[in-house]
């Protein structure tokens, strides 16, 4: 009986040692198939044929969905394309998988940074916030940025928060955008006059003033808001201003005395 229960035991083991090799070499066969997948489909980018390297990247992700590695050069690809909405996606998943790695999170944030300036560029403001927003969660530094994502409050109408993002911009020097930077400001300000926003156009124009005291039209258009919003005190200061930087300017005076 002792004999029985050992052939059993040995007939067990290898099996057991059977199931495992077996196991180790569908692994390997698997890891060896995404190399393969991975290497064509990085040719196939470094050849810019992206829709072809991402079909290659998309069928390594449906065998492993946790190879960051084909969400990474996905992500490349679609930047490549221009089509940032998957771009997005998939610098996200990569950075979510890896995100200590050195590559995911220069890729998720320049799929970011497309997709809020494409957004911009074509009118979607609301969404070119959100992905600035995010973006600069990531790149709290980038001025650019911060001029980016003030366009579009501005875009939505969203003064308090446009002057927000300017000044802080503007906070850290401003780069090479400060000059950008401090003319939407006075943009901004004329816009929100426009809208019927007077406390909102004030604010704008005072921020413009800290930089330029030069500017004739920012005293104008500040004397015009000020004037609107019921601080008459404060209109014809500014409007003062205005009158000792170019005393020919009469606009201002003129608008008031109309009222």
């Amino acid at each position: 009986m002792t004999s029985g229960w050992t052939m059993l035991r040995t007939r067990f083991a290898l099996l057991l040692l059977l199931s495992t090799l077996l196991a180790a070499c569908a692994g390997l066969t698997l890891q060896n198939e995404i190399d393969g997948l991975m290497k064509e489909g990085q040719q196939l980018y470094a050849e810019k044929k992206y829709d072809e390297a991402v079909d290659k990247f998309v069928i390594v992700i449906g065998k492993d969905p946790t190879y960051w590695q084909a969400y990474l050069w996905a992500a490349r690809a679609f930047i490549a394309k221009g089509s940032w909405k998957d771009a997005v996606a998939n610098g996200k998943k990569a950075f979510e998988l890896a995100p200590k790695d050195k590559d995911t999170l220069p890729v998720f944030a320049q799929a970011l940074f497309g997709g809020g300036a494409d957004a911009l560029k074509n009118g979607r403001f609301a969404e070119s916030v959100s992905l600035f927003v995010e973006y600069l969660k990531l790149e709290p530094g980038n001025t650019k940025a911060w001029l980016n994502v003030g366009k579009a409050y501005l875009g939505q109408q969203d003064f308090r928060q446009a002057l927000g993002a300017f000044a802080q911009g503007l906070a850290g020097g401003g780069g090479a955008e400060r000059q950008e930077l401090i003319r939407e400001l006075l943009e901004g300000g004329a816009q929100a006059f426009a809208s019927g926003k007077y406390r909102e156009s004030i604010d704008l124009l005072r921020e413009f003033l800290k930089y330029d005291k030069k500017e004739v039209q920012a005293w104008i258009g500040l004397a015009k808001a000020y004037w609107e919003s019921g601080d008459k005190g404060k209109a014809l200061e500014a409007v003062k201003d205005a009158l000792k930087l170019d005393p020919r300017q009469e606009d201002a005076l003129r608008y008031m005395l109309r009222r």
